[in-house]
């Protein structure tokens, strides 16, 4: 599974990766997981809103999910 978070470094986008990061390390799912920073991949994608959790190349949700959404987006 690749695991892609989308942002512009901004508080909510720093704080779905690192609980993005902590359910890998509980073992929730097994993947590669990366944070781009960068707001014009944001544009380029198509994607409207941020942060934006991409899962296997396919956009999961736009805006800070519940930590149930989250974790269904995950596994």
């Amino acid at each position: 599974m690749k695991v892609e978070v989308i942002g512009s470094r901004c508080q909510k986008c720093e704080s779905l990766y690192n609980k993005v990061k902590a359910l890998k390390e509980k073992g929730v799912f097994d993947g590669d997981i990366e944070y781009i920073k960068d707001v014009n991949e944001l544009i380029n994608r198509g994607i409207m809103g941020s942060p934006a959790l991409v899962v296997d190349g396919k956009v999961a949700c736009v805006g800070m999910p519940s930590d149930e959404e989250l974790k269904k987006a995950l596994e």
